[in-house]
Protein backbone atom coordinates (compact mmCIF):
# COMPACT_ATOMS: atom_id res chain seq x y z
CA UNK A 1 0.00 0.00 0.00
CA UNK A 2 2.84 2.08 -0.25
CA UNK A 3 2.39 3.55 -3.58
CA UNK A 4 -1.75 4.44 -2.19
CA UNK A 5 -0.28 6.43 0.39
CA UNK A 6 2.54 8.28 -2.40
CA UNK A 7 -0.32 9.52 -4.41
CA UNK A 8 -1.40 12.96 -3.97
CA UNK A 9 -4.69 13.31 -2.05
CA UNK A 10 -6.74 14.74 -5.29
CA UNK A 11 -6.13 11.73 -7.05
CA UNK A 12 -7.09 9.35 -3.86
CA UNK A 13 -10.01 11.54 -3.29
CA UNK A 14 -11.29 10.41 -7.10
CA UNK A 15 -10.38 6.88 -6.42
CA UNK A 16 -12.56 6.42 -2.88
CA UNK A 17 -15.48 8.76 -4.93
CA UNK A 18 -15.33 5.58 -7.51
CA UNK A 19 -15.21 2.59 -5.13
CA UNK A 20 -17.85 4.19 -3.61
CA UNK A 21 -20.00 4.59 -6.72
CA UNK A 22 -19.19 0.53 -7.36
CA UNK A 23 -20.59 -0.45 -4.06
CA UNK A 24 -23.79 1.93 -4.19
CA UNK A 25 -24.46 0.50 -7.36
CA UNK A 26 -25.14 -2.76 -5.66
CA UNK A 27 -27.34 -1.12 -3.51
CA UNK A 28 -29.13 0.38 -6.38
CA UNK A 29 -29.59 -2.62 -8.69
CA UNK A 30 -31.76 -4.48 -5.53
CA UNK A 31 -29.21 -6.91 -3.37
CA UNK A 32 -30.48 -7.30 -0.16
CA UNK A 33 -28.38 -6.13 2.49
CA UNK A 34 -26.97 -9.24 3.62
CA UNK A 35 -25.64 -9.48 0.13
CA UNK A 36 -23.90 -5.67 0.41
CA UNK A 37 -22.03 -7.45 3.64
CA UNK A 38 -20.99 -10.31 2.56
CA UNK A 39 -19.44 -8.50 -0.77
CA UNK A 40 -18.00 -5.87 1.55
CA UNK A 41 -16.45 -8.89 3.82
CA UNK A 42 -15.65 -10.85 0.45
CA UNK A 43 -11.63 -11.51 0.42
CA UNK A 44 -12.07 -10.49 -3.33
CA UNK A 45 -13.15 -7.28 -3.34
CA UNK A 46 -10.33 -5.93 -0.81
CA UNK A 47 -7.67 -7.65 -3.27
CA UNK A 48 -9.30 -6.01 -5.93
CA UNK A 49 -9.17 -2.12 -4.36
CA UNK A 50 -5.90 -3.00 -3.56
CA UNK A 51 -4.65 -3.81 -6.80
CA UNK A 52 -7.10 -1.37 -9.01
CA UNK A 53 -5.10 1.36 -6.24
CA UNK A 54 -1.98 0.13 -7.49
CA UNK A 55 -2.71 0.25 -11.53
CA UNK A 56 -4.52 3.27 -10.84
CA UNK A 57 -1.14 4.79 -9.22
CA UNK A 58 0.96 3.73 -11.75
CA UNK A 59 -0.60 4.73 -14.17
CA UNK A 60 -0.90 8.70 -13.19
CA UNK A 61 3.02 8.51 -12.28
CA UNK A 62 4.66 6.64 -15.43
CA UNK A 63 1.74 6.98 -18.18
CA UNK A 64 3.60 8.98 -20.78
CA UNK A 65 0.71 11.94 -21.09
CA UNK A 66 -1.06 13.25 -17.90
CA UNK A 67 -4.09 11.49 -17.97
CA UNK A 68 -7.27 13.28 -16.70
CA UNK A 69 -8.32 11.16 -13.48
CA UNK A 70 -12.03 11.16 -14.08
CA UNK A 71 -11.13 10.17 -17.44
CA UNK A 72 -9.25 6.69 -15.92
CA UNK A 73 -11.70 5.97 -12.84
CA UNK A 74 -14.57 6.27 -15.38
CA UNK A 75 -12.87 3.80 -17.68
CA UNK A 76 -12.32 1.77 -15.08
CA UNK A 77 -16.21 1.73 -13.77
CA UNK A 78 -17.34 0.88 -18.00
CA UNK A 79 -14.85 -1.59 -18.11
CA UNK A 80 -16.44 -4.21 -15.16
CA UNK A 81 -19.12 -4.28 -17.95
CA UNK A 82 -17.00 -6.07 -20.57
CA UNK A 83 -17.44 -9.44 -18.33
CA UNK A 84 -21.29 -8.88 -18.82
CA UNK A 85 -22.99 -8.58 -21.95
CA UNK A 86 -23.06 -5.86 -24.68
CA UNK A 87 -26.10 -3.92 -23.66
CA UNK A 88 -24.99 -3.81 -20.13
CA UNK A 89 -23.18 -0.35 -19.38
CA UNK A 90 -22.38 2.31 -16.86
CA UNK A 91 -24.51 5.48 -18.02
CA UNK A 92 -22.45 8.92 -16.99
CA UNK A 93 -24.25 11.90 -17.64
CA UNK A 94 -23.71 12.92 -21.30
CA UNK A 95 -24.86 9.00 -21.97
CA UNK A 96 -28.16 9.28 -19.85
CA UNK A 97 -29.05 12.56 -21.61
CA UNK A 98 -28.00 10.55 -24.99
CA UNK A 99 -29.94 7.52 -24.28
CA UNK A 100 -32.90 10.04 -22.90
CA UNK A 101 -33.15 11.80 -26.24
CA UNK A 102 -33.15 8.13 -28.35
CA UNK A 103 -36.42 7.55 -26.86
CA UNK A 104 -38.46 11.06 -28.08
CA UNK A 105 -37.97 10.17 -31.67
CA UNK A 106 -36.28 13.05 -33.04
CA UNK A 107 -32.28 13.54 -33.52
CA UNK A 108 -29.72 14.49 -36.12
CA UNK A 109 -27.74 11.88 -37.47
CA UNK A 110 -27.20 9.52 -40.52
CA UNK A 111 -30.71 7.40 -39.38
CA UNK A 112 -30.21 3.89 -38.13
CA UNK A 113 -30.21 2.03 -34.79
CA UNK A 114 -27.15 0.43 -33.66
CA UNK A 115 -26.04 -2.16 -30.95
CA UNK A 116 -22.65 -4.29 -30.48
CA UNK A 117 -22.95 -8.19 -30.82
CA UNK A 118 -19.62 -9.98 -29.84
CA UNK A 119 -17.97 -7.38 -29.42
CA UNK A 120 -18.49 -5.49 -32.55
CA UNK A 121 -20.45 -2.50 -33.45
CA UNK A 122 -23.54 -3.84 -35.22
CA UNK A 123 -26.32 -2.26 -37.58
CA UNK A 124 -29.82 -3.46 -35.99
CA UNK A 125 -31.62 -1.70 -38.96
CA UNK A 126 -31.37 1.83 -40.98
CA UNK A 127 -34.61 3.74 -40.38
CA UNK A 128 -36.11 4.13 -44.18
CA UNK A 129 -35.83 7.21 -45.33
CA UNK A 130 -33.04 8.13 -43.90
CA UNK A 131 -29.47 9.14 -44.94
CA UNK A 132 -28.50 5.59 -44.15
CA UNK A 133 -31.34 3.43 -46.03
CA UNK A 134 -30.72 6.30 -48.81
CA UNK A 135 -27.20 4.93 -49.13
CA UNK A 136 -27.59 0.99 -48.56
CA UNK A 137 -26.79 0.31 -45.17
CA UNK A 138 -28.13 -3.21 -43.98
CA UNK A 139 -29.37 -4.79 -40.84
CA UNK A 140 -26.35 -6.57 -39.50
CA UNK A 141 -23.71 -4.57 -41.17
CA UNK A 142 -20.51 -4.28 -39.37
CA UNK A 143 -19.30 -0.53 -38.78
CA UNK A 144 -15.48 -1.51 -38.37
CA UNK A 145 -14.18 1.71 -38.80
CA UNK A 146 -15.47 5.67 -38.45
CA UNK A 147 -13.46 8.65 -39.82
CA UNK A 148 -10.08 6.48 -40.45
CA UNK A 149 -10.23 5.21 -37.21
CA UNK A 150 -10.98 1.50 -35.78
CA UNK A 151 -14.38 0.63 -33.66
CA UNK A 152 -12.04 -2.34 -31.81
CA UNK A 153 -13.53 -1.85 -27.92
CA UNK A 154 -15.28 1.53 -29.19
CA UNK A 155 -18.15 1.70 -26.89
CA UNK A 156 -21.49 2.06 -28.01
CA UNK A 157 -22.38 5.65 -26.53
CA UNK A 158 -18.65 6.91 -28.14
CA UNK A 159 -19.52 5.42 -31.38
CA UNK A 160 -23.08 6.92 -31.51
CA UNK A 161 -21.60 9.90 -30.92
CA UNK A 162 -19.14 9.35 -34.14
CA UNK A 163 -22.19 9.00 -36.04
CA UNK A 164 -24.61 11.64 -35.09
CA UNK A 165 -23.89 14.91 -35.49
CA UNK A 166 -25.45 18.59 -36.78
CA UNK A 167 -27.62 18.49 -39.75
CA UNK A 168 -25.54 19.20 -43.38
CA UNK A 169 -21.79 17.78 -41.59
CA UNK A 170 -20.67 14.29 -42.89
CA UNK A 171 -18.83 11.58 -41.43
CA UNK A 172 -17.35 8.43 -43.43
CA UNK A 173 -17.10 4.91 -41.84
CA UNK A 174 -16.63 1.34 -43.34
CA UNK A 175 -18.50 -1.57 -43.12
CA UNK A 176 -17.96 -5.22 -43.08
CA UNK A 177 -21.04 -7.45 -44.59
CA UNK A 178 -21.13 -10.85 -44.19
CA UNK A 179 -20.01 -12.57 -47.80
CA UNK A 180 -18.45 -10.39 -49.31
CA UNK A 181 -14.59 -9.49 -49.28
CA UNK A 182 -14.17 -5.65 -49.60
CA UNK A 183 -15.60 -3.12 -46.95
CA UNK A 184 -17.89 -0.60 -47.98
CA UNK A 185 -16.75 2.65 -47.24
CA UNK A 186 -19.89 5.15 -47.13
CA UNK A 187 -19.64 9.16 -46.90
CA UNK A 188 -22.92 10.47 -45.54
CA UNK A 189 -24.46 13.64 -45.12
CA UNK A 190 -26.30 14.05 -41.42
CA UNK A 191 -29.55 15.06 -41.53
CA UNK A 192 -32.97 15.91 -38.77
CA UNK A 193 -34.60 12.75 -38.42
CA UNK A 194 -38.17 12.79 -36.98
CA UNK A 195 -39.48 8.88 -36.51
CA UNK A 196 -42.97 8.84 -36.19
CA UNK A 197 -44.49 5.37 -34.95
CA UNK A 198 -47.52 4.40 -37.03
CA UNK A 199 -48.54 4.97 -40.49
CA UNK A 200 -51.49 3.40 -41.85
CA UNK A 201 -53.22 3.14 -45.25
CA UNK A 202 -56.34 1.53 -46.83
CA UNK A 203 -55.27 -0.90 -49.61
CA UNK A 204 -57.43 -2.60 -51.97
CA UNK A 205 -59.97 -5.70 -51.27
CA UNK A 206 -60.75 -3.55 -47.64
CA UNK A 207 -57.26 -4.66 -46.38
CA UNK A 208 -55.73 -2.85 -44.19
CA UNK A 209 -51.88 -1.95 -43.70
CA UNK A 210 -49.88 -0.58 -40.83
CA UNK A 211 -46.61 0.51 -40.19
CA UNK A 212 -44.95 0.49 -36.81
CA UNK A 213 -41.65 2.31 -37.09
CA UNK A 214 -40.36 1.71 -33.44
CA UNK A 215 -41.99 1.50 -30.39
CA UNK A 216 -42.43 5.13 -28.50
CA UNK A 217 -44.16 6.63 -25.79
CA UNK A 218 -46.98 7.23 -28.05
CA UNK A 219 -46.86 4.24 -30.73
CA UNK A 220 -50.33 2.40 -28.69
CA UNK A 221 -52.11 5.25 -28.81
CA UNK A 222 -51.16 6.21 -32.41
CA UNK A 223 -52.46 2.14 -33.28
CA UNK A 224 -55.26 2.37 -31.63
CA UNK A 225 -56.48 5.43 -33.68
CA UNK A 226 -55.55 3.32 -36.89
CA UNK A 227 -56.56 0.22 -36.30
CA UNK A 228 -60.31 2.12 -34.91
CA UNK A 229 -60.35 4.74 -38.27
CA UNK A 230 -59.50 0.97 -40.86
CA UNK A 231 -62.46 -0.54 -38.93
CA UNK A 232 -64.77 2.53 -39.80
CA UNK A 233 -63.54 1.47 -43.30
CA UNK A 234 -64.69 -1.62 -43.40
CA UNK A 235 -61.10 -3.14 -42.74
CA UNK A 236 -61.41 -7.10 -43.60
CA UNK A 237 -58.10 -8.13 -43.27
CA UNK A 238 -55.17 -6.58 -41.72
CA UNK A 239 -50.84 -6.54 -42.87
CA UNK A 240 -48.78 -5.27 -39.82
CA UNK A 241 -45.63 -4.31 -40.91
CA UNK A 242 -42.89 -4.55 -38.31
CA UNK A 243 -39.75 -4.61 -40.94
CA UNK A 244 -36.65 -2.27 -40.11
CA UNK A 245 -38.29 -2.10 -35.85
CA UNK A 246 -35.79 -2.26 -34.04
CA UNK A 247 -38.07 -2.29 -30.83
CA UNK A 248 -38.59 0.43 -28.05
CA UNK A 249 -40.80 0.18 -24.55
CA UNK A 250 -41.39 -2.95 -23.50
CA UNK A 251 -44.84 -1.20 -21.76
CA UNK A 252 -45.43 0.00 -25.34
CA UNK A 253 -44.91 -3.77 -26.90
CA UNK A 254 -47.23 -5.26 -24.30
CA UNK A 255 -50.18 -2.69 -25.01
CA UNK A 256 -49.84 -3.10 -28.86
CA UNK A 257 -49.55 -6.71 -28.10
CA UNK A 258 -53.16 -6.52 -26.14
CA UNK A 259 -54.77 -5.07 -29.16
CA UNK A 260 -54.59 -8.33 -30.82
CA UNK A 261 -54.23 -11.14 -27.75
CA UNK A 262 -57.31 -12.63 -26.07
CA UNK A 263 -57.96 -10.97 -22.89
CA UNK A 264 -56.14 -12.90 -20.24
CA UNK A 265 -53.79 -14.78 -22.27
CA UNK A 266 -49.71 -14.44 -22.26
CA UNK A 267 -48.15 -11.81 -24.23
CA UNK A 268 -44.77 -12.24 -22.91
CA UNK A 269 -43.14 -13.51 -20.05
CA UNK A 270 -39.27 -12.29 -18.40
CA UNK A 271 -37.05 -14.30 -16.19
CA UNK A 272 -34.17 -13.63 -14.73
CA UNK A 273 -32.01 -14.15 -11.15
CA UNK A 274 -34.67 -12.06 -9.25
CA UNK A 275 -37.64 -13.10 -8.45
CA UNK A 276 -38.78 -9.06 -9.09
CA UNK A 277 -37.74 -9.35 -12.28
CA UNK A 278 -39.90 -12.90 -12.99
CA UNK A 279 -42.92 -11.50 -14.33
CA UNK A 280 -45.94 -12.73 -16.68
CA UNK A 281 -47.80 -9.91 -19.01
CA UNK A 282 -50.82 -10.22 -19.97
CA UNK A 283 -53.98 -8.96 -22.59
CA UNK A 284 -55.91 -7.43 -19.66
CA UNK A 285 -58.84 -5.78 -22.86
CA UNK A 286 -60.78 -7.71 -25.85
CA UNK A 287 -58.90 -7.32 -28.83
CA UNK A 288 -59.70 -3.99 -31.00
CA UNK A 289 -60.34 -5.99 -34.73
CA UNK A 290 -60.68 -9.54 -35.08
CA UNK A 291 -59.48 -10.21 -38.57
CA UNK A 292 -56.70 -12.18 -40.81
CA UNK A 293 -53.57 -10.41 -39.73
CA UNK A 294 -50.27 -11.08 -41.98
CA UNK A 295 -47.17 -9.54 -40.38
CA UNK A 296 -43.94 -8.36 -41.66
CA UNK A 297 -40.65 -8.81 -40.28
CA UNK A 298 -37.29 -8.95 -41.05
CA UNK A 299 -33.51 -9.19 -39.63
CA UNK A 300 -33.97 -5.61 -38.97
CA UNK A 301 -36.98 -6.50 -36.50
CA UNK A 302 -36.02 -6.84 -33.06
CA UNK A 303 -36.68 -6.44 -29.23
CA UNK A 304 -40.07 -4.73 -28.50
CA UNK A 305 -40.98 -5.93 -32.51
CA UNK A 306 -40.68 -9.61 -31.37
CA UNK A 307 -42.30 -9.68 -28.43
CA UNK A 308 -45.30 -8.33 -30.66
CA UNK A 309 -44.37 -10.84 -33.72
CA UNK A 310 -44.10 -14.04 -31.16
CA UNK A 311 -47.42 -13.60 -29.32
CA UNK A 312 -49.22 -13.22 -32.54
CA UNK A 313 -46.97 -16.42 -33.73
CA UNK A 314 -48.01 -18.39 -30.69
CA UNK A 315 -51.43 -17.84 -30.13
CA UNK A 316 -51.77 -18.35 -33.65
CA UNK A 317 -53.75 -14.72 -34.74
CA UNK A 318 -51.81 -13.95 -38.01
CA UNK A 319 -49.17 -15.71 -39.74
CA UNK A 320 -45.40 -14.11 -39.84
CA UNK A 321 -43.84 -13.42 -43.30
CA UNK A 322 -40.09 -12.70 -43.37
CA UNK A 323 -36.93 -13.30 -46.25
CA UNK A 324 -36.35 -16.61 -46.72
CA UNK A 325 -34.04 -18.48 -44.15
CA UNK A 326 -33.92 -15.44 -42.18
CA UNK A 327 -35.16 -14.90 -38.69
CA UNK A 328 -35.23 -11.67 -36.83
CA UNK A 329 -32.64 -10.09 -34.82
CA UNK A 330 -32.77 -11.74 -32.04
CA UNK A 331 -32.64 -9.31 -28.89
CA UNK A 332 -34.09 -10.98 -26.30
CA UNK A 333 -33.12 -9.38 -22.73
CA UNK A 334 -34.40 -7.24 -20.47
CA UNK A 335 -32.41 -3.97 -19.18
CA UNK A 336 -33.48 -2.22 -16.49
CA UNK A 337 -32.21 1.18 -15.76
CA UNK A 338 -31.23 1.92 -12.11
CA UNK A 339 -30.23 6.16 -11.27
CA UNK A 340 -27.43 6.43 -9.44
CA UNK A 341 -26.90 9.19 -6.36
CA UNK A 342 -23.00 9.20 -7.11
CA UNK A 343 -21.41 10.95 -10.26
CA UNK A 344 -17.76 12.23 -11.66
CA UNK A 345 -19.45 14.88 -12.87
CA UNK A 346 -20.77 18.31 -11.04
CA UNK A 347 -23.77 20.51 -12.43
CA UNK A 348 -22.92 24.32 -11.84
CA UNK A 349 -23.94 24.40 -8.57
CA UNK A 350 -21.79 21.67 -7.62
CA UNK A 351 -24.49 18.92 -7.02
CA UNK A 352 -23.32 15.48 -8.84
CA UNK A 353 -25.12 15.37 -12.53
CA UNK A 354 -27.84 12.06 -13.12
CA UNK A 355 -25.77 9.12 -14.26
CA UNK A 356 -27.40 5.33 -14.10
CA UNK A 357 -26.45 1.80 -14.35
CA UNK A 358 -28.13 -0.15 -17.32
CA UNK A 359 -27.74 -4.14 -16.57
CA UNK A 360 -29.19 -6.67 -18.20
CA UNK A 361 -31.90 -8.41 -15.59
CA UNK A 362 -34.10 -10.85 -17.77
CA UNK A 363 -34.63 -12.96 -20.90
CA UNK A 364 -38.10 -12.69 -22.80
CA UNK A 365 -40.13 -15.49 -23.40
CA UNK A 366 -42.79 -15.76 -26.23
CA UNK A 367 -46.06 -17.28 -24.63
CA UNK A 368 -45.28 -20.82 -25.40
CA UNK A 369 -41.97 -20.55 -23.71
CA UNK A 370 -39.74 -19.80 -26.53
CA UNK A 371 -36.55 -17.54 -25.85
CA UNK A 372 -35.74 -14.98 -28.59
CA UNK A 373 -32.45 -13.81 -27.11
CA UNK A 374 -30.06 -14.69 -29.95
CA UNK A 375 -32.00 -16.41 -32.12
CA UNK A 376 -35.07 -14.49 -32.92
CA UNK A 377 -38.54 -15.41 -34.49
CA UNK A 378 -38.52 -17.69 -37.40
CA UNK A 379 -40.92 -16.82 -39.79
CA UNK A 380 -44.03 -19.08 -40.72
CA UNK A 381 -43.65 -18.01 -44.65
CA UNK A 382 -40.12 -17.80 -45.99
CA UNK A 383 -39.76 -15.32 -49.04
CA UNK A 384 -36.99 -15.76 -51.72
CA UNK A 385 -35.81 -12.13 -52.08
CA UNK A 386 -33.63 -10.52 -55.02
CA UNK A 387 -29.69 -9.42 -54.12
CA UNK A 388 -29.64 -6.19 -52.64
CA UNK A 389 -33.72 -6.20 -52.50
CA UNK A 390 -33.77 -5.22 -48.45
CA UNK A 391 -31.60 -2.10 -49.83
CA UNK A 392 -33.58 -1.11 -52.05
CA UNK A 393 -36.28 -1.55 -50.20
CA UNK A 394 -34.95 1.17 -47.33
CA UNK A 395 -33.43 3.45 -50.13
CA UNK A 396 -37.00 3.53 -51.27
CA UNK A 397 -39.26 3.82 -47.81
CA UNK A 398 -41.51 1.45 -46.86
CA UNK A 399 -45.26 3.34 -47.72
CA UNK A 400 -45.22 5.92 -44.84
CA UNK A 401 -41.75 7.21 -45.25
CA UNK A 402 -41.45 10.90 -46.24
CA UNK A 403 -39.25 10.02 -49.29
CA UNK A 404 -41.84 8.38 -51.11
CA UNK A 405 -43.73 11.86 -51.27
CA UNK A 406 -46.87 10.78 -49.54
CA UNK A 407 -47.84 10.76 -45.19
CA UNK A 408 -49.80 8.36 -43.97
CA UNK A 409 -48.76 9.10 -40.24
CA UNK A 410 -51.70 8.70 -37.57
CA UNK A 411 -53.20 12.86 -36.74
CA UNK A 412 -52.45 13.28 -33.11
CA UNK A 413 -54.84 15.80 -31.75
CA UNK A 414 -53.39 16.03 -28.56
CA UNK A 415 -50.38 17.69 -31.19
CA UNK A 416 -49.65 21.59 -30.73
CA UNK A 417 -47.73 22.29 -32.92
CA UNK A 418 -47.41 21.32 -36.56
CA UNK A 419 -44.34 19.08 -37.33
CA UNK A 420 -43.00 19.47 -40.88
CA UNK A 421 -41.20 16.38 -42.66
CA UNK A 422 -37.70 17.27 -44.30
CA UNK A 423 -36.93 14.63 -46.90
CA UNK A 424 -33.50 13.06 -46.51
CA UNK A 425 -30.97 14.73 -48.95
CA UNK A 426 -29.63 12.55 -51.35
CA UNK A 427 -26.02 10.85 -50.20
CA UNK A 428 -23.11 9.52 -52.40
CA UNK A 429 -21.78 5.59 -51.94
CA UNK A 430 -18.17 5.68 -52.37
CA UNK A 431 -16.28 2.56 -51.91
CA UNK A 432 -12.60 2.25 -51.75
CA UNK A 433 -10.78 0.74 -54.46
CA UNK A 434 -8.42 -2.03 -54.11
CA UNK A 435 -6.44 -3.62 -56.92
CA UNK A 436 -4.79 -6.31 -54.86
CA UNK A 437 -6.27 -7.68 -51.16
CA UNK A 438 -2.79 -6.80 -48.59
CA UNK A 439 -3.32 -10.05 -46.55
CA UNK A 440 -1.50 -8.01 -43.75
CA UNK A 441 -3.67 -6.17 -42.91
CA UNK A 442 -5.76 -7.30 -40.11
CA UNK A 443 -8.86 -6.30 -41.71
CA UNK A 444 -8.46 -7.84 -45.17
CA UNK A 445 -11.19 -10.44 -44.26
CA UNK A 446 -13.49 -7.24 -44.14
CA UNK A 447 -13.20 -6.23 -47.46
CA UNK A 448 -16.44 -5.98 -49.86
CA UNK A 449 -15.48 -5.98 -54.06
CA UNK A 450 -18.28 -4.66 -55.57
CA UNK A 451 -20.65 -1.88 -55.22
CA UNK A 452 -24.49 -3.04 -54.64
CA UNK A 453 -26.93 -2.27 -57.96
CA UNK A 454 -29.50 0.06 -57.33
CA UNK A 455 -32.87 -0.46 -59.21
CA UNK A 456 -34.89 2.07 -60.81
CA UNK A 457 -37.38 4.10 -58.56
CA UNK A 458 -39.99 2.71 -61.04
CA UNK A 459 -38.99 -0.85 -61.36
CA UNK A 460 -39.49 -1.49 -57.42
CA UNK A 461 -41.20 -3.73 -55.76
CA UNK A 462 -42.37 -4.69 -52.47
CA UNK A 463 -42.13 -8.32 -52.85
CA UNK A 464 -42.68 -9.01 -48.89
CA UNK A 465 -45.41 -6.35 -49.70
CA UNK A 466 -47.45 -8.39 -52.46
CA UNK A 467 -46.74 -12.04 -51.02
CA UNK A 468 -48.93 -10.73 -48.19
CA UNK A 469 -51.01 -9.09 -49.95
CA UNK A 470 -51.50 -12.12 -51.89
CA UNK A 471 -51.90 -14.56 -49.16
CA UNK A 472 -54.52 -12.33 -47.59
CA UNK A 473 -56.69 -12.22 -50.86
CA UNK A 474 -56.78 -16.06 -51.17
CA UNK A 475 -57.86 -16.79 -47.77
CA UNK A 476 -60.61 -14.45 -47.93
CA UNK A 477 -61.32 -16.28 -51.19
CA UNK A 478 -61.33 -19.59 -49.23
CA UNK A 479 -63.05 -18.18 -46.43
CA UNK A 480 -65.83 -16.32 -48.69
CA UNK A 481 -66.73 -19.75 -49.93
CA UNK A 482 -66.87 -21.36 -46.61
CA UNK A 483 -63.41 -23.08 -46.78
CA UNK A 484 -61.21 -20.49 -44.66
CA UNK A 485 -60.89 -20.74 -40.58
CA UNK A 486 -60.52 -18.28 -38.49
CA UNK A 487 -57.21 -17.89 -38.54
CA UNK A 488 -55.70 -17.62 -42.14
CA UNK A 489 -53.38 -20.78 -42.92
CA UNK A 490 -49.83 -21.03 -45.02
CA UNK A 491 -50.50 -21.24 -48.49
CA UNK A 492 -47.10 -21.88 -49.62
CA UNK A 493 -44.75 -24.19 -48.34
CA UNK A 494 -42.73 -22.15 -45.52
CA UNK A 495 -38.72 -22.16 -45.82
CA UNK A 496 -37.03 -22.12 -41.98
CA UNK A 497 -33.79 -22.52 -42.45
CA UNK A 498 -31.35 -23.33 -39.34
CA UNK A 499 -30.54 -19.11 -38.45
CA UNK A 500 -27.02 -18.82 -39.32
CA UNK A 501 -26.11 -15.91 -37.79
CA UNK A 502 -23.09 -15.47 -35.79
CA UNK A 503 -24.33 -14.91 -31.96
Amino acid sequence: MNLWKRAPKSDRFFFVSAVGLLVLSLLLVGLRDSQIRAASEDEEFYRFVDLAAEVYTEIQTKYVDDVEPRKVLEGAVAGMFTALDEHSQYLNPDMLKSLEKDTSGEFSGIGIHITTRQGLLTVIAPIPGTPAAEAGIQPWDRIIEIEGESTEGLALNDAVKKLTGPAGTSVTFKVYRQGEMEPLEFTLTRANVEVDSVYHKMMEDNIGYVRLTRFSEKTSRELRRALLDMKGQGMEGLVLDLRFNSGGLLREAIDVSDFFVDKGEMIVSTKGRLKSQNREYRAVADPIVNVPMFVLVNEGSASASEIVAGAIQDHKIGVIIGPSGKNTFGKGSVQTIGGLTHSMVDDENGNPMESALRLTTAKYYTPSGRTIHHIGITPDIGVPLPKNHEIELARHGLLGDVSTGEDYRVPDPEETEETQDETAPSVDLQIEEKEEIDESDPNHKFYQVEKPELMEEDDFVDIQLQEALKQMKIYMILRNTGTGGAVPTIASSTENDEFSMAH
